[in-house]
């Protein structure tokens, strides 16, 4: 406040501030997780050596059917079954290519894990004059 008192300093008064927060008490973090080893994490898997292509006709051994399985970038999957067990498999037909042969031998490698459908036979065979993978898979 000023004045019209004679002193020659005037006091200007403010309010006292508020005293600070009090810090925010000191974080428990719980104490770090322990992660299992990598091996644990991730199932481990012996990879499938040897893919042996047949080089026989697929219907040696499989009854192939019209059935329409489902519908991929690559072409239809279509229902099959073995001839000596009856048991029914899907068949996958890729055009015979570098790429296509890349495709199931990864597969064929990762097929052991408990999440990828499981490869059964893969055969080579002309389809419609044209070479072609055919690649059986469990249903």
């Amino acid at each position: 406040m000023l004045s019209n008192s004679p002193n020659p300093n005037p006091q200007v008064l403010f309010p006292t501030p508020p005293p600070p927060p009090p810090p925010p008490p000191p974080h428990q973090q719980p104490p770090p997780q322990q992660h299992p080893p990598v091996q644990q994490q991730f199932p481990q898997f012996n990879v499938k050596s040897g893919l042996q292509i047949k080089k026989n006709a697929i219907t040696d051994d499989y009854k192939v059917t019209t059935q329409v399985l489902g519908l991929g970038i690559n072409g239809k999957v279509l229902e099959i079954f073995n001839k000596k067990t009856g048991e029914k498999f899907a068949l996958k037909m890729l055009q015979d290519c570098p790429k296509a042969r890349r495709e199931v031998e990864l597969h064929w490698r990762a097929s052991q894990c408990a999440h990828i459908v499981k490869i059964i036979d893969v055969y080579e065979n002309l389809y419609q004059g044209r070479k072609c993978l055919l690649i059986v898979m469990e249903w």
